[in-house]
């Protein structure tokens, strides 16, 4: 009986390393979202970004794989997280203390902030289609039919003038007309016509009420288009999260942002599913602007929103990312040694270098 406890004891000897590798070796699953660049799938189908280049060390350095749950919305990836569905999350997740509540965290593994994103400001065919929708354009128009009356008029009693010092206006319709119409647009545009001057009393008469009508008249329009050019830059002047009260302004459905908006702006911004549609509206104007992580709206205008919108102001609200784990979750001492491991080595910047270029 001593031989076979002893032959039990050298097999389970020999048995620990085996069973040492199936203990530690296992498959993560991990959730995680599309947030260019901190996590999103290629062409190919495969994912990249920096919080997965990330997993990828810390599972290698661990000697565990890991599977990807992929979510299309933050919130139930997170609520995943609270239930234990999932071994940990890892993409753009603040860590903040509602969310301590519910979940543990790692290390910071990216320091981050909110940032604000507005459409790119007006070049001259905007200025020009703020002047369009002024009606300007509609007020030249009536100043250029009453130019038409007026020369008709002065061609009617100028047009046979005797005296050669006075006979400007030519007598043919055409042409008398076009003098006249010459003669009342250098009057209205720079207040006089010095060289020409009506023969007849009546045309005279018209010409001082024309001369007086013309300053209203440069008056008014001068104020119509300082007026557009006014509304224009006051609709497109924004220039930090503290021009957007009053202001139609999107963000995603992260309480983060939306607490920040309500207590230190007072608005309360639209909310959004996923960065696309956000995207989208602020393209086409529908918004104002759009605040969120500045990493995320900082790589899309510079890709695929390049030239269409820009970042204002400097990165507010300075928030630290991390990876999410379940409540009590014997995963995270591993996780966090590891993650001041590829500090030191260097991982976190070379990921900066190859995803933010800093």
């Amino acid at each position: 009986m001593k031989k076979i406890n002893n032959i039990l004891c050298l097999l389970f000897i020999a048995m620990l390393p085996v069973l040492s590798g199936a203990v530690q070796a296992q498959e993560w699953k991990v959730g995680t979202i599309e947030r260019p660049p901190m996590a999103f799938q290629n062409t190919d189908g495969q994912w990249s970004g920096y919080s997965i280049d990330l997993l990828d060390r810390i599972a290698k350095e661990s000697g565990n794989t890991y599977q990807l749950v992929p979510f299309k919305e933050f919130a139930k990836m997170l609520e995943a997280v609270k239930q234990g569905k999932v071994d940990l999350s890892i993409a753009n997740i603040t860590i903040n203390s509602s969310r301590e509540r519910v979940m543990d965290f790692s290390q910071p593994i990216f320091d981050s902030g909110l940032q604000v994103i507005v459409p790119k400001k007006r070049d001259t065919s905007s200025i020009i289609s703020a002047v369009i929708k002024s009606g300007v354009l509609w007020f030249l128009l009536g100043a250029f039919i009453l130019l038409l009356v007026i020369a008709h008029i002065v061609w009617f009693f100028e047009r046979d003038t005797p005296a050669d010092r006075h006979d400007y206006f030519r007598d043919d319709y055409l042409g008398g007309v076009w003098d006249a119409f010459w003669w009342a647009f250098i009057i209205m545009t720079m207040g006089g016509f010095e060289n020409e001057v009506p023969a007849s009393k009546k045309s005279r008469v018209i010409a001082m009420l024309w001369i007086i009508a013309s300053l209203f008249f440069v008056s008014m329009l001068t104020a119509q288009i300082t007026s557009a050019l006014t509304v224009q830059g006051l609709s497109s002047g924004i220039n930090s999260y503290k021009d957007l009260s009053g202001k139609q302004v999107g963000t995603l459905a992260s309480d983060t942002v939306i607490r920040f908006m309500k207590n230190k702006v007072g608005i309360t911004p639209g909310i959004y599913k996923d960065y696309p549609s956000l995207y989208a509206d602020l393209k086409a104007k529908k918004l104002d602007a759009a605040v969120g992580d500045a990493p995320i709206l900082n790589y899309y205008i510079t890709h695929e929103g390049k030239g269409d919108l820009e970042a204002v102001g400097s990165i507010f609200k300075s928030e630290k990312y991390g990876i999410a784990f379940p409540q009590g979750s014997q995963l995270r001492e591993t996780v966090d040694q590891i993650l001041l491991q590829l500090q030191e080595q260097g991982v976190y910047q070379e990921l900066n270098q190859k995803y933010f270029r800093k």
